[in-house]
């Protein structure tokens, strides 16, 4: 089975691993090596010939390797990689857009909203739907071949640049004589970067599995432990730092801040939604934010101050509209990871209430903490004025009495019942004595006197003529030759009128008298010495069960009184008992309980438990995990055995991971509805705001600013 586990928890680990690694190449990967959506799966190798082309070119025109919108437009750009010896072909439109710069080129190339590097010289081959193959680089991806132009002859084409003609068809944006600046290119703000930033259910997700984790290692196999916790550690460690990380350089996109007029083209009714595609600034159309309508018409027809990404979504402009300030004074709130959260902390929190022991551990860990002492004693006046504490080791030996359980239970706890030697009375007081009964005398003699006259044949010293006895044998019949005896001895147990009913009646019938009284009466008087009484076998058999149920009733009841006597110890002392159940003494175990015996026999094991048990050596070893005083002066002392190095862990962990569960459900419970509840009001302070900003002639409202 540990086999079994072993395997099983080492390819869960290689399966997160995996997945972990796949993840990070994801998110990591550089924008030249991800797949562009328009290109054919299936490349072609880049040959000798197109190489040294390509390396040619660069050579030859360094200086139109910059471009005015590119990020880091360096000359290294277009440096090749080992990704760059795959060629791709695309048939798709090309799409030109054209800004004022101090740049000697000024037209940007794009298939979809990937930007591309085009040659000068091959604009006046663009045409509606082009086929082109690309290359990957440092940086955009390079066209090595348009509409059966390729680099190779490009090369040795004269280095001039031509206007570009204008093309039938062709998909190309012309410039507009609205021309438009760039100002510069910067980074996005971490405020905007977290606009777009995922929700976090992943990570939350993530952090959630490593909790399942953290709980099947409490009850996986001692072998498999190490490896859940590392895989719960690795994914708790990837997912909190993918959620509180700032963003790097390399993750946030780039911004490029532009001057110009955006107008709106075309005529709208009223009832038109779709207004906001139609605004350009220039020749590039622009994409706002939804909740910007109704405040872009005070730019509009003014020189205003743009900031757009590469896919012409505006993030800032004019004087107020900016996502940024939107961010400081009202954050998104994203409360879907601490919905997760909650709700996989109280998942771990019912498992681990379920199907994990959670006192001693809680227990333990708590004196741990607090610093435990190891205390030995053997004698009971030390261990009653020792100072100890829950979570002490306790290491005793002495001479004690076990503990006596009166609850005559018929399941016992241990074999030396009614004696329960899990738990041991220890002082100083004289030791109790074995039980006697008076009572149970009297009833052992009724019981012989009954068995010597109905068993002649173990009688050794007959009191009539053994050639009688002899006769009376071989005719079958029984002989009482002391009847008078037994009633004596069934009046002495019985005193009691109500008492032995049915032996009493019986007993008068064979003196043939009128009533119980007579009887006693005339075997006090002498009056029935002598006289011999025969009896048939059954009526024999039936005088002996009747004795026998007559002295059960009293030998149960003596047990029962003595056993109750037992559970009486002086008062003080101390009560050391095991919580584990396990026996303080070292006794050979006896085969029967004492309640398996019936009658004389259990009187006698009870003796002899008694003897052996009210005064006997032991020894317990442990670590204390109850305290407590009862109404006689007795200190309780509850003891555990000493966990070993992996309980000891699992311990410690079984406290860390439920306290862990327990904070993160109450964090992310409040998080989560503060949240829900600030999300429902965000865009009505969004909107009261930019309204006090573009009137301010309005009263002014009180704004909330969200943390």
């Amino acid at each position: 089975m540990s086999t079994i586990a072993l395997v099983l928890s080492v390819l869960f680990a290689c399966a997160i691993a995996v997945v972990a690694y796949r993840l990070y190449r994801k998110r990591h990967l550089p924008a030249a090596n991800k797949r562009l959506p328009f290109l054919q799966p299936i490349p072609r190798k880049l040959t000798a010939e197109e190489r040294a082309a390509i390396e040619h070119y660069f050579k030859l025109n360094e200086h139109l390797q910059s471009s005015p919108l590119a990020p880091a437009s360096t000359a290294e750009s277009l440096a090749l990689t080992p990704q760059s010896e795959n060629i791709y072909a695309a048939t798709h439109a090309i799409t030109r857009y054209g800004l004022v710069t101090d740049a000697p080129h000024t037209w940007r190339y794009y298939l979809d909203s990937t930007e591309i590097h085009l040659p000068p010289l091959w604009e006046q081959f663009i045409a509606e739907e082009n086929h082109v193959e690309l290359i990957r680089t440092a940086g955009i991806p390079l066209v090595i071949a348009l509409n059966g132009h390729s680099l190779v002859d490009y090369v040795y084409a004269p280095q001039t640049v031509n206007p570009p003609q204008t093309v039938p068809n062709s998909s190309m944006r012309e410039q507009e004589n609205e021309q438009v600046e760039l100002l510069n290119i910067r980074k996005e703000t971490p405020q905007e970067h977290a606009v777009n930033r995922p929700s976090g259910i992943r990570e939350a997700a993530m952090v959630s599995a490593a909790l399942l984790l953290l709980f099947m290692s409490l009850l996986a196999p001692v072998v498999a432990v190490p490896w859940l916790v590392a895989v719960a550690g690795l994914l708790i460690l990837c997912g909190g730092w993918m959620l509180f990380r700032p963003p790097s350089q390399r993750t946030r996109l780039d911004i490029h801040c532009l001057r110009g007029t955006p107008k709106r083209w075309g005529l709208f009714g009223e009832s038109d939604h779709n207004r906001l595609a139609t605004v350009s600034l220039g020749i590039i159309d622009l994409t706002y934010p939804p909740h910007w309508l109704p405040f872009i018409d005070h730019d509009l027809g003014k020189k205003t101050e743009v900031d757009i990404y590469i896919n012409r979504q505006v993030v800032r402009q004019g004087r107020f509209l900016s996502l940024h300030d939107e961010m400081v004074n009202f954050p998104v709130q994203r409360w879907g990871k601490n919905l997760v959260l909650f709700c996989s902390s109280m998942l771990v929190l019912c498992l681990l209430l379920a199907y994990v022991p959670l006192s001693l551990p809680l227990t333990l860990s708590t004196a741990w903490l607090k610093g435990a002492q190891n205390i030995q004693a053997t004698e009971a006046k030390t261990l009653e004025a020792a100072p100890l504490r829950i979570g002490d080791t306790l290491k005793v030996q002495g001479t004690g009495m076990c503990f006596v359980d009166t609850t005559l239970t018929t399941a016992p706890k241990n074999p030396f019942l009614p004696f329960d030697c899990s738990s041991i009375y220890w002082n100083n007081a004289v030791p109790l004595p074995t039980p006697e009964s008076d009572t149970v005398d009297k009833a052992v003699a009724l019981l012989n006197t009954v068995d010597t006259q109905l068993h002649p044949e173990l009688n050794s010293d007959p009191k009539i003529n053994p050639v009688l006895a002899n006769a009376i044998q071989k005719s079958g019949m029984i002989l009482l030759d002391d009847f008078a005896n037994i009633v004596l001895k069934t009046q002495d147990l019985c005193g009691d009128d109500a008492a032995c009913a049915r032996l009493k009646t019986a007993l008068v019938n064979l003196a043939n008298a009128r009533d119980w009284p007579s009887v006693v009466k005339r075997a006090r008087s002498g009056t029935l010495k002598g006289v011999n009484v025969l009896l048939r076998p059954v009526s024999a058999e039936t005088l002996e069960n009747l004795v026998n149920a007559a002295t059960g009733s009293f030998f149960a009841s003596e047990t029962r009184l003595a056993t109750n006597a037992l559970n009486s110890p002086p008062p003080g002392g101390v009560l050391i008992s095991s919580d584990e159940g396990k026996l303080l003494v070292d006794h050979p175990l006896p085969i029967n309980s004492l309640y398996d015996y019936t009658g004389v026999a259990q009187w006698r094991e009870l003796q002899r438990l008694s003897s052996m048990l009210l005064h006997t050596p032991f020894s317990a070893q442990g670590v204390i995990t109850n305290i407590s005083v009862d109404v006689n002066g007795t200190r309780h002392i509850a003891l555990h055995s000493e966990p070993d190095v992996i309980a000891v862990w699992r311990y410690l962990g079984t406290t860390l991971l439920l306290l862990l569960v327990i904070i993160s459900a109450l964090v992310n419970v409040c998080l989560a509805a503060r949240r829900l509840l600030k999300s429902r009001h965000r865009d009505q302070e969004i909107q009261r705001y930019y309204e006090s900003c573009f009137n301010p002639d309005l009263p002014n409202v009180p704004l909330k600013t969200l943390p």
